[in-house]
């Protein structure tokens, strides 16, 4: 059917003075194809027209919004030269650390830089500029109670008067601890300080936990988010909580209109993670600290802390580590068994050799082929520092029965490298011995 373009260009100018949709309904039978036209445009009219963000009920002052978001969640609005924003203080937790402990372990601050842990959540899980940060988690100690402070936007046009607010939480000097912080958390925040023209917190560091977690406790841990932390590092377990993807659709909620008590829920949440951050350092403060405490931990957190003392410099405190984790061998655990193999390394790396050879000597006790990798070292020991090719011999003898023993255990690259370090090994004390004795 073919479209009439006089009568379509009147019901087009009825569209334009906006009573379109009404006339649509009159277009009678005998014009279907022009009411399919009309229609499709007004529904494409309908798509493309921005929706209004809701100002409040029955008020588009950024006061009114800051009073109801402040009343849904016990909290205060703060009024400011700049804006409002929403400030939320809550029962300080009980977190003793011994800061002097604490500062004795890998890339961890000076025990008298102020700590402020930091979590945002945000409208959008992505870093686009259009992202804002519209509720701030802050965490800082005083004396052995963790105090928790959280920091809400009522209204996106209030933003300058939130970042404010944040400034002032943040003391000069300090370092920030957070979790994805450095990805994610602080630089969205620096980009809306600069966005606004403002300058960020002066920061003495910054102590992103996630980096940490991955290091030392990856290796027994399904994953690394932070809850999967709490359950398995920490012991605790949270009450039902909200998925971290349906928290911007909550705060957008109460911008067009809705109630602001589920975003008691998102507090609740921010809270905890900023609450939890505390708790790792304090776990890391007890159980991996100078002191005997490091007896409990578990062999492979030892090894991977010793790698990052190691990294650090702190030999002595990298070799102190791997001899809890290595003492003694008891033939079942390959982590115990990795710290014998690291330490005989980095004693012999140190020319501490003697000890070094007591390490290789553990070692050949280890499962799978650690076993045959002492025995080579002992070989090596003999013959060129003890000049004993008989020894040497019978110590490749036990690394070829230690690889058979192997076998079905996995590791079949790790093995043909050893059948040839041994296959070379033994030729060439062959002809020692077949020198010896002439």
């Amino acid at each position: 059917m073919t479209v009439d373009g006089t009568r379509l260009q009147r019901h087009l100018d009825q569209l334009r003075r906006g009573r379109a949709a009404a006339h649509v309904d009159r277009i009678g039978e005998a014009d279907p194809e022009i009411r399919r036209v009309i229609a499709a445009v007004v529904a494409a009219g309908e798509r493309s027209t921005p929706q209004p963000v809701w100002r409040g009920a029955g008020a588009a002052d950024p006061a009114s919004l800051a009073m109801r978001l402040a009343q849904g969640l016990d909290a205060d609005a703060v009024e400011t030269p700049h804006g409002w924003y929403v400030r939320r203080e809550l029962r300080p937790v009980y977190l003793p650390i011994d800061r002097d402990r604490l500062a004795t372990l890998p890339g961890m601050p000076a025990p008298g830089t102020p700590l402020v842990c930091l979590d945002t959540e945000t409208t959008g899980l992505g870093s686009a500029a259009g992202t804002v940060a519209f509720l701030i988690g802050i965490g800082r100690w005083q004396g052995n109670r963790l105090r928790l402070v959280q920091l809400l936007l009522p209204d996106h046009s209030e933003e300058r008067a939130l970042l404010d607010a944040l400034a002032d939480e943040t003391p000069p000097g300090s370092c920030l601890v957070t979790y994805n912080g450095r990805t994610f958390d602080w630089p969205l925040l620096e980009t809306r300080f600069r966005m606004g023209r403002l300058v960020p917190p002066a920061l003495d560091g910054h102590l992103d936990l996630l980096l940490l977690v991955r290091r030392l406790f990856r290796h027994r841990l399904p994953d690394a988010r932070l809850q999967t932390v709490e359950r398995h590092l920490l012991r605790r377990h949270r009450a039902p909580d909200i998925p971290s993807w349906e928290i911007p659709a909550v705060y957008h909620s109460f911008l067009r209109g809705g109630p602001a008590g589920p975003i008691r829920v998102v507090a609740r949440h921010n809270a905890e993670d900023v609450v939890t951050l505390g708790r790792i350092l304090a776990h890391l403060e007890r159980g991996y600290g100078v002191g005997e405490e490091r007896r409990w931990a578990p062999a492979g957190d030892l090894v991977r802390l010793a790698r990052l003392f190691r990294h650090d410099g702190q030999i002595d405190e990298a070799i102190a580590c791997l001899e809890i984790a290595g003492a003694p061998i008891d033939g079942g655990d390959p982590d115990v068994a990795l710290a014998t193999l690291e330490l005989a390394r980095l004693l012999r790396r140190c020319g501490r050799l003697a000890e070094a050879g007591v390490a290789w000597s553990r070692l050949v006790t280890a499962p799978g082929p650690l076993a045959a990798l002492g025995w080579i070292e002992l070989a090596k020991e003999r013959e060129h520092r003890k000049h004993d090719l008989t020894g040497a011999w019978t110590a490749t003898d036990e690394a070829l029965l230690a690889l058979y023993r192997s076998r079905g255990r996995g590791q079949a690259a790790v093995r043909r490298g050893l059948e040839a370090d041994l296959a070379g090994r033994r030729a060439r004390l062959a002809r020692r011995l077949e020198r010896a004795a002439i």
